[in-house]
């Protein structure tokens, strides 16, 4: 798999096509106010609103994410532009009379195609959290936003590890180290997401420097039973939750293979010796199951 870019404003998109700073020195935005110039988003942490009021998740979720704009966001900072996928001008204008933010004029459907091909946007209500350098901070905004919605954690840069009960994060994405540990104490999962978090972090700066979208390894947990981690002990042949951590490595992108770790303390040297092994291609490789 080829990574694609996170695309700071001097870079292009997947290579060769426009930067984001010059799709948006183009853009034209409106607002309840009165029209704007995309220009005007530069250096500032802005989303991408995904939307159209045919949806009804979209039209769920609209309300909320208005409210929390208007009684905390916007003085965090964020800025929001609606993209509409309105089938005509009258239904976006009326659903976004709705709205309290931007939005990219409708007319403009050209730059509309382009956005969703550029974020890889597949389904709405989407949200695309970019930052003040142009790179993007999560394309599961929508996620970040709904788990902190006054914004203490604005503007919601990923953990080096993630965490899976909030659901599958980039793990169809990027090979993943995976700590399954639903049936530890609280205290010791904190001191397992610890013993991770060096190298993930390391593995976001190498990526973040080379300006690409993902790292190279992704690093995960699970600290809770239920969401994602039954179906993922059954597609691994792993069995129910026990109270013994485990480390797994998930690759997906490598038409679903995943690898076997050790089973029992997870420590920095631990966690560094699976990764070590797993590049030298030194675990044995086996294929995911069907549920």
């Amino acid at each position: 798999m080829v990574p694609s870019k996170t695309t700071p404003l001097g870079r292009t998109f997947h290579g060769g096509k426009k930067t984001l700073g010059d799709l948006l020195s183009s853009a034209k935005l409106v607002s309840p106010a009165g029209g704007s110039c995309g220009a005007d988003l530069l250096g500032k942490v802005f989303a991408f609103y995904f939307s159209a009021h045919w949806c009804p998740p979209c039209r769920g979720f609209t309300p909320k994410l208005a409210e929390w704009y208007t009684n905390g966001l916007k003085d965090k900072g964020l800025e929001i532009v609606f993209v509409s996928s309105d089938k005509t001008e009258e239904q976006f204008e009326e659903y976004f009379s709705e709205q309290p933010w931007l939005a990219l004029d409708y007319k403009d459907r050209k730059l509309k195609a382009q956005l969703n091909d550029l974020f890889g946007v597949r389904g709405i209500p989407s949200v695309v959290l970019i930052d003040a350098d142009g790179s993007i901070i999560s394309k599961d905004g929508r996620a970040a936003i709904s788990s902190d919605p006054t914004g203490e954690n604005f503007p919601w840069y990923p953990k080096p590890v993630a965490n899976l009960k909030g659901g599958p994060g980039s793990i169809q994405e990027v090979p993943t180290v995976i700590a399954f540990c639903e049936g530890s104490h609280p205290e010791n999962c904190k001191r397992i997401e610890e013993a991770m978090t060096p190298m993930a972090a390391k593995f976001m700066a190498d990526a973040k420097a080379a300006g690409e979208e993902e790292p190279e390894v992704g690093f995960a947990m699970l600290t809770e039973a239920g969401g994602i981690g039954p179906q993922l002990r059954n597609l691994m042949g792993m069995g129910t939750s026990t109270a013994e951590p485990r480390l797994m490595i998930l690759d997906i992108p490598d038409n679903g293979g995943f690898y076997e770790g050790p089973v029992g303390a997870v420590t920095e040297d631990a966690v560094a010796k699976l990764v070590e092994d797993y590049k030298s291609q030194s675990l044995e490789r086996k294929q995911l199951q069907r549920c």
